[in-house]
């Protein structure tokens, strides 16, 4: 025979007299590790292929969008249309015939020029253009000069007495001799008398010229010690001679 199982159910009524206590229910909570982990990682996968799929529709409409600018960039071939360039064969007659005739040089009946007459004709030129006129020692070849004198006197910018050629200092004192110039159209220049004594100089002197017509005038004074051959020259600023004159000492 099979034992039989009795079922107890004991139920506590509340005793008379005593006050039932009340507890608050409470709340408890239980995580489920698994449950979480495993919707954890379906949600990644989710998001995962997602991203994958979204990737590759942008690259597929890049590839797309590349094909298209590619194809609009793409002009049509140009057709070149080939030139037959020929050559123009002129032929030799015709060449010589355009081209005019040479006309031979007539043969001058002149004479080739000689030194000697190229010499000739240079002295010639020097001789006409270092004339001197006597008494005022003008130079055609220096048309700045109208007058020049040595004299042994000068009195208001103007000469006075014989022209010097000799100076005679036997027994004598010291004499001055004076180098007078006139020139014109030299304002604002500068000339030089330059005494001489034997081929040396022995003194040069500066004049600045402060007119259109200027005289001006320079001095040497001479002794028995200063004998023999003696010049005077005015010369300009770059060393070109424009007069001299020349004397003795004895």
């Amino acid at each position: 025979m099979t034992d039989k199982k009795n079922i107890v159910i004991k139920v506590k009524y509340p005793v008379a007299g005593k006050a039932v206590e009340r507890v608050p229910p409470k709340m408890i909570t239980e995580w489920n590790i698994k449950r979480i982990l495993f919707a954890a990682t379906a949600l990644i996968l989710i998001l995962v292929s997602l991203f994958y799929l979204i990737g590759n529709d942008t690259q597929e409409t890049d590839v797309n969008n590349a094909e298209v600018t590619v194809n609009t960039q793409e002009t049509p071939p140009v057709e070149v249309k080939k030139t037959e360039t020929k050559s123009l064969d002129i032929p030799k007659q015709t060449l010589e015939k355009t081209s005019p005739p040479v006309k031979p040089k007539k043969e001058s009946n002149k004479k080739p020029k000689t030194t000697e007459d190229i010499k000739a004709k240079e002295n010639i030129k020097k001789q006409s253009t270092e004339k001197v006129i006597k008494g005022q020692g003008y130079s055609k070849d220096s048309h700045n000069v109208v007058r020049t004198s040595l004299s042994y006197r000068v009195n208001n910018k103007e000469p006075e007495g014989d022209t010097v050629r000799t100076v005679n200092t036997k027994h004598k004192k010291p004499v001055w001799v004076y180098y007078f110039t006139e020139l014109k159209a030299m304002n604002g220049n500068k000339v030089y008398h330059e005494w001489i004594r034997n081929g040396s100089v022995v003194s040069k002197r500066a004049l600045v010229i402060s007119g259109d017509t200027w005289r001006t005038s320079s001095r040497k004074l001479l002794s028995g010690s200063e004998q023999g051959s003696w010049s005077v020259r005015l010369v300009d600023e770059e060393g070109r001679l424009l007069n001299e004159k020349n004397f003795k000492v004895e």
